[in-house]
């Protein structure tokens, strides 16, 4: 088992000690998340997502190369066709909330027109009144989901190409910077809550990993893209850490459940604990909202992320500025 795993490989019960260095002025302008070992890895708002992506292997138990998410790689797309699936993904979700808002003025039309107009024509009315709009968001509903679906199957050779992500056997993170690869260890990188405004007087959040030593920075964007409730970016925090962290098992969440065969501690602690290979795949996107999602999000609203970080003690003189000489790799 030993040997799956490189000695850079993060372990949260063996921190080393790390040099200097970090981001005052990032410090300053956000919120740096505490590293510590996972409470709660369930994103409520991706699950949906990770159900139909966990799916796809169907009732495979050995399932196996799985992009952009498996048991050694956590893929993180970056560029253009991200940014386009990004906002295919914002299209289809303003429509769905565009259609529930706009039931309200539908019931107070019929309501209207039962007391003052029940006849074909007035259902005539009725229709051609919501027509159009209706028609908008379905053209946007059924276009961000299924254009976002076919976007990825037909753009997958081309963004799997890309070693951008996290790299569990390793313990490295990998990111793309034109034809060049820049490679640092993943404890040497600090997770940020950035916020942004909404447009609707609120914030959006995200979850940025900035290397300590570099200006180097990864978005975490492609799971969880601009949450609105900041406890979801704290969960995806502490799932990437359990997703990096091979002291322990993979998450567990959908998304690596096909794939939980092929990493051993996780095969172990399954087999140890008669985890069902099937436990999230049994269940339906319908079944999920039924039954499972109110459970999940009372468990986020009430888990504390605000821990002590177990890094700090380990990092030398937390908090100066970059070291002089940036560490990391930069590949061809």
């Amino acid at each position: 088992m030993t040997d799956v795993y490189r000695d850079t490989a993060y372990r949260s019960d063996a921190i080393p000690e790390l040099s200097a260095g970090g981001h005052p002025d990032m410090d300053k302008a956000f919120q740096r998340l505490p590293w510590g070992r996972a409470q709660n890895p369930v994103v409520p708002n991706t699950m949906e997502a990770q159900l139909a992506y966990a799916r796809m292997y169907g009732e495979s138990c050995d399932a196996e190369g799985g992009y952009p998410w498996g048991e050694s790689v956590f893929g993180v797309s970056k560029g253009f066709l991200s940014g386009l699936q990004g906002f295919l993904y914002i299209l289809y979700m303003t429509m769905a909330v565009g259609f529930f808002i706009s039931l309200f003025p539908l019931f107070i039309l019929v309501l209207t027109a039962l007391f003052t107009d029940p006849t074909l024509q007035g259902v005539a009315k009725i229709y051609h009144t919501f027509e159009i709009p209706y028609a908008i968001l379905a053209v946007g509903y059924f276009g961000g989901k299924y254009g976002r679906i076919l976007l990825v199957r037909l753009t997958h050779k081309r963004q799997r190409a890309n070693p951008t992500g996290l790299y569990r056997r390793e313990g490295l993170v990998r990111i793309k910077k034109g034809k060049a690869v820049f490679e640092a260890p993943f404890i040497e990188f600090d997770a940020y809550l950035v916020h942004s405004p909404s447009g609707r007087g609120g914030r959006y959040f995200n979850l940025l990993l900035q290397h300590r030593y570099s200006k180097h920075q990864l978005w975490m964007n492609g799971l969880l893209t601009d949450a609105m409730d900041q406890k979801e970016v704290y969960a995806y925090w502490e799932m990437i850490q359990q997703f990096m962290d091979v002291s322990g098992p993979l998450p567990d969440v959908p998304i690596f459940e096909p794939f939980r065969h092929g990493d051993p501690v996780t095969a172990e602690w399954d087999q140890r604990t008669g985890r069902d290979p099937f436990k999230w795949r049994n269940i339906s996107p319908e079944s999920w909202r039924k039954h499972h999602e109110q459970t999940y999000r009372e468990r986020l609203r009430a888990t504390n992320f605000h821990q002590a970080c177990i890094l700090d003690a380990h990092i030398q003189g937390r908090g100066l500025p970059l070291p002089d000489q940036p560490q990391g790799a930069m590949l061809a």
